[in-house]
């Protein structure tokens, strides 16, 4: 009786590995490195092994490379992953890199022996190959939007994140926000180049202005306009949550910036990464408390930021494989093997809570740079189920931003934002709406059909944003504006009192999620 029993444990060792092997490639392609880490150390995986890849072959390097992920490809070839191995398309890491316009990662993988396929099965280097031209390679030349440091005054900080700080500034006389680098090791720098690749490349009414950067001293920076409003994020912590007009007006200046992104030419941009804290209001000069709020409740205008995970690429429609994570089952291996206890990774919000900012009401700092754990709230299930994707996962963080938007909790509020991922990509679970929204009005049914459109299951039915807009402005021509001048502090005007709006949220209750 001994050895069938050997022999199912086996079975059942094999098969978690397997598990523990896809979770680590969906990590590597998210740009996660302490959960990659975690899963490797956790099961003892050898990432030199030729077996750690998926049906196509293809290794933690290769998606973590075609995604972007420069922390997650410079610690795998820091610890000896293979730099060059062949998937089942006959692609190297380093093509990968170079398809995605990700040349910060391109001149990491030449610098580390990375090479390309020829059409005889060769490995050639890029300079040898078709692919020559299709990438920035980043050189110690002197770019066109060198900035002299010495024209920037810097004053408050305004943010800080694991390799850098947010400051307001004065540059030439104009206020600014700058990003100064905290280290320069090659992964903070790698991520640097990586939001500049982008920056250059956008420029739009709704997507923050990029006007320079700092690269040939350190420290290293880069220079935006300054968001006088802050983020989507401090709206929603703020006491007082927007209007039903406002809200439809800040969706339409998300989706213009990225019907933009979208159609760019000769290359569309995917954000990847929306969420509330990417989403800057900016407006005119504010010299008060009510300034601001008037810049964030009616007047300041939405803008796109932060594409440190964006990505640049001819649009396509991608086709499904079999090396997903489509039967990937509910109990995670990430924190080791079944039944091992792992430490609280400190991440995520606990179930049943909701975070709805400090008592007072007061907004959090506008510009917080924010690691990936945010962003699993908002984003699509086939890019967690590790699927090829398109354009449409915007669409769908996009329809979780405007749920936040028009019902005033978070998508899945009462849950861990890694198990809402995991149960909207596995189990169809979706965002449910109450009978009112935080503001106790009734969200309007062809809104409510817009965004449940946005967020369908097959990428393939969402809608365009050129097509989004359209719905949005018709909505919009039916809302009445609640502008602040009928709702001005008794202090400033004797008025009627106007009811405030129930900051905690009086139908929370009864908005949780359902299943599709």
């Amino acid at each position: 009786m001994s050895q069938p029993q050997d022999q199912d444990s086996l079975h059942g060792e094999n098969a978690a590995r397997r598990q523990a092997i896809t979770e680590l490639l969906f990590f590597a392609s998210v740009g996660d490195l302490y959960r990659c880490k975690k899963i490797i150390y956790a099961w003892g995986l050898n990432i030199k092994d030729a077996s750690c890849c998926d049906y196509d072959r293809r290794t933690p390097l290769h998606l973590a490379a075609a995604e972007g992920a420069f922390s997650v490809v410079l610690w795998l070839l820091d610890h000896g992953a293979e730099v060059n191995p062949i998937d089942r398309f006959k692609r190297t890491p380093l093509e990968d890199a170079v398809r995605g316009d990700h040349g910060d990662l391109a001149t990491l993988l030449i610098q580390r022996g990375g090479r390309v396929l020829d059409k005889e099965g060769n490995l050639v280097e890029l300079a040898d190959s078709p692919l020559a031209g299709n990438v920035r390679i980043f050189t110690d030349y002197d770019p066109e939007w060198e900035i002299d440091p010495s024209n920037i005054k810097l004053s408050e900080k305004i943010g800080e994140g694991e390799f850098g700080v947010v400051y307001k500034a004065n540059w030439n006389g104009t206020l600014v926000a700058v990003k100064v680098l905290k280290e320069t090791g090659a992964v903070a720098l790698g991520d640097f180049r990586t939001e500049l690749n982008v920056l250059q490349k956008v420029h739009h009414p709704h997507t923050v202005q990029f006007l320079g950067a700092v690269t040939k001293q350190t420290p290293f920076m880069i220079v935006t306009e300054y968001m006088v409003g802050g983020s989507l994020a401090d709206l929603f912590k703020g006491q007082r949550f927007p209007t039903m007009w406002r809200s439809v007006q800040l969706a339409l200046d998300m989706a213009r910036g990225l019907a933009y992104l979208h159609n760019r030419s000769p290359q569309a941009v995917i954000h990847r990464d929306l969420k509330p804290a990417n989403l800057m209001i900016g407006g005119p000069k504010v010299f008060s408390a009510y300034h601001r709020q008037i810049c964030l409740e009616e007047m300041g205008v939405l803008k796109i930021a932060d594409f440190g995970l964006s990505k640049s690429l001819k649009l396509t429609k991608p086709k499904r494989h079999r090396g997903s994570l489509d039967m990937t089952p509910d109990n995670s291996v990430l924190n080791g093997r079944p039944g091992q206890n792992a430490p609280n990774s400190g991440m995520g919000t606990p179930k049943g809570s909701v975070h709805e900012g400090d008592k007072n009401g007061t907004a959090a700092t506008s510009y917080k740079l924010t690691g990936e754990t945010g962003s699993y709230r908002y984003m699509a299930p086939e890019v967690f189920r590790h699927e090829p994707y398109n354009n449409k996962v915007d669409v769908y963080s996009f329809a979780m931003i405007c749920f936040q938007l028009f019902e005033g909790l978070p998508p899945y509020w009462n849950m861990d934002p890694i198990e809402a991922a995991r149960a909207a990509a596995l189990k169809g679970l979706r965002p449910q709406w109450g009978p009112t929204n935080r503001r106790e009005q009734v969200v309007p049914l062809r809104l409510k059909r817009l965004v449940e459109t946005c967020w369908a299951a097959d990428y393939e039915t969402r809608p365009e944003f050129v097509e989004i807009i359209e719905m949005l402005e018709e909505v919009s021509k039916e809302l009445k504006p609640d502008l602040m001048e009928n709702r001005r502090p008794a202090s400033a005007a004797k008025r009627e009192p106007q009811a405030q709006p129930n900051a905690a949220g009086s139908n929370s209750s009864s908005c949780c999620c359902t299943l599709m």
